[in-house]
């Protein structure tokens, strides 16, 4: 028997290895050099891992645990000697790669097939047998003559056919984490995380501190920053003490791209701080934004102001009434899509619901609502605007309001309210789409509305002005329908492409449309208020150094009344005359 060397993890190894047959002498870096009772050899057995495997164990278990890694790699050994694998040949081993994440920092040096994923980490290509996983070389990669591109396609198609994770949920504070393991390459699924139902509504965050298991937590709300602590000082503490150790940051998955969410560090005291990179907390402190909205059965609420007064009774005065089988679908599917959709229900009778959510982008959180109960014949209150979207009567179509409110559908009533409010300067247009080419849209400025649309591409653009929003609203809703009374019901004008549009429009221009369309809809007064508001807007504005004269000022009131006068019979559109220039349509 050879002479023990005096640290008790080799001395064990040693003494596993030579019950076996196998002569064995520690080598200068943190392993053993074992030659086999056929002369065959020499084989490195590598420690580190075994030696984080037992530090957490009580001595009296090593010599089993130590036994068992010992015949595992010999076993191992012992096929590639009866039975090797011919890796020179790669319809050999194209069935055996595999992916993992591995330490940028561990490996740096060596010559291995890698791709940079993120700081810390990279994806790395291994021929992976029974027992053993071999890093694939460029020495290997130039003599099986294929680029690295196809070997990472298909070591990817390897790895995602051959394992599914396992998933078991864990809750800490309040902030719900996954862990998921059940493979020797669970770090390489991080890539695809979103095959996963841990992502929430801004991605998810997790660590992957060593090869085994990733831990995971859908970005939904605030309580992503307990989250990140948690997962920070798992990923210190384990990257120190497991195997096969790989990073011990927290990363951030979102929309297939990882990126660094936080760094951390132990002190001497083994306290762990965690970090956020400046992106990842400007995320944290968006999150404590909330959004409220209230879904009410659509034929309970007739305003806006019902829908809030119902608001407010569902969250002072809650009952235990039960809700009515639309919201308990609702409810349902919410809970079905967990993260992917991110509201939660945090009242529900028969009434309604209040569903919340967090983040800044009111706009992406309103139009996940309204897909959510258009079909479900729910209204939904936007709590903090005030703004009501009752979907009977609807329309499917795209639609995007200057405010960046972007809605799947569109109604009589909500079409009423957004042009009157386009005289907002933070609200100015208008765009209804069938595609990114088919459209029409309004914006207004100075009390004079712009009409434009555009059948497919830039040669079929067309614009006409009016200061009636009713003519906007009637033109614009026949072309919703499909019904074609609105290309007659207005005198298009094919747009110059070089045009400057509304705010350069002449009041001959704008006097000339409103003719066209004007009919018994426009009255002798509407008409005299036209005319005092176009001759203003044709006078050239004086020097700045000097006061207007009197006679060029005009009340914004009278600009209201013209915007507003009309009689109340409107007239059908599809009576309008149809354009005699061949240009207009």
């Amino acid at each position: 028997m050879a002479d023990l060397p005096s640290d008790p993890l080799i001395s064990l190894v040693t003494l596993a290895a030579e019950h076996m047959g196998y002569s064995c002498r520690a080598t200068e870096s943190d392993g053993v050099q074992l030659v086999g009772p056929r002369g065959d050899g020499p084989y490195f057995l590598w420690l580190d891992n075994l030696r984080r495997r037992l530090d957490e164990k009580p001595f009296d278990q090593w010599p089993a645990h130590i036994a068992d890694h010992v015949e595992t790699f010999l076993a191992q050994v012992d096929l590639d000697y009866t039975d090797p694998l011919d890796t020179d040949e790669f319809t050999t081993v194209r069935g055996f790669l595999k992916t993992r994440f591995a330490s940028s920092d561990t490996i740096a040096g060596i010559d291995i097939v890698g791709h940079y994923v993120a700081p810390g980490i990279i994806q790395v290509v291994v021929i992976e047998q029974l027992l053993t996983a071999e890093a694939v070389t460029s020495d290997q990669l130039a003599h099986w003559q294929i680029d690295a591109t196809e070997l990472f396609e298909l070591a990817e198609a390897n790895t995602r056919a051959a394992d599914r994770l396992a998933i078991e949920w864990r809750n800490y504070n309040d902030a719900h984490f996954a862990i998921l393991s059940g493979s020797d390459s669970a770090s390489a699924h991080s890539k695809w995380l979103g095959d996963y139902p841990v992502i929430g509504t801004y991605g998810a965050l997790f660590v992957i501190s060593h090869e085994g298991n990733v831990y995971a937590h859908p970005i939904i709300g605030p309580k992503a920053l307990t989250a990140m602590i948690l997962l920070g000082k798992v990923a210190a503490n384990t990257y120190r003490s497991e195997p096969q150790p790989i990073s011990p940051a927290v990363y951030w998955w979102r929309d297939g791209e990882i990126g660094l969410a936080a760094i951390t560090e132990i002190d001497a005291d083994r306290n762990v701080e965690v970090r956020p990179t400046p992106e990842f907390e400007a995320l944290l402190t968006s999150l404590a934004v909330t959004c409220e909205f209230a879904v009410l059965p659509a034929d309970a609420v007739d305003t806006a102001l019902d829908a809030m007064e119902q608001y407010r009774h569902m969250c002072t005065a809650p009952d235990d009434s039960a809700t009515p089988p639309a919201l308990d679908d609702l409810i349902a599917a919410i809970d079905r899509n967990g993260g992917a959709v991110g509201f939660v229900a945090t009242v529900a009778d028969s009434r309604g619901a209040v569903l919340r959510t967090w983040g800044p982008n009111r706009g992406r959180h309103l139009l996940a609502v309204l897909e959510l109960t258009k079909d479900r014949d729910l209204a939904v209150l936007d709590v903090e605007t005030g703004h009501l979207y009752d979907p009977r009567g609807r329309i499917d179509v795209r639609v995007t309001v200057g405010d960046g409110r972007s809605l799947p559908y569109l109604t009589p009533a909500l079409l009423e309210d957004f042009v009157v409010a386009a005289a907002d300067p933070d609200d100015p247009f208008l765009v209804v789409a069938r595609a990114d080419e088919t459209y029409i849209r309004t914006r207004r400025h100075e009390w004079v509305y712009e009409i434009e649309h555009r059948a497919g591409s830039a040669s079929e653009h067309f614009r006409v002005y009016t200061l009636r929003h009713k003519v906007v609203r009637d033109v614009i809703w026949a072309w919703v329908c499909g019904d074609p009374s609105w290309t007659v019901a207005v005198h298009w004008r094919r747009v110059d492409p070089t045009s400057p549009g509304i705010e350069a429009a002449s009041g001959l221009e704008i006097l000339q449309d409103e003719l066209s369309c004007a009919g018994p809809g426009l009255t002798p007064d509407a008409l005299g208020l036209l005319d005092t508001f176009l001759a203003v807007r044709d006078t050239p504005i004086p020097s700045m150094d000097r006061t207007p004269p009197d006679d060029l000022a005009i009340d914004p009131a009278i600009l209201r009344d013209l915007a507003s006068s009309h009689t109340e019979e409107v007239r059908p559109i599809a009576e309008a005359e149809t354009p005699d220039d061949p240009d207009e349509t």
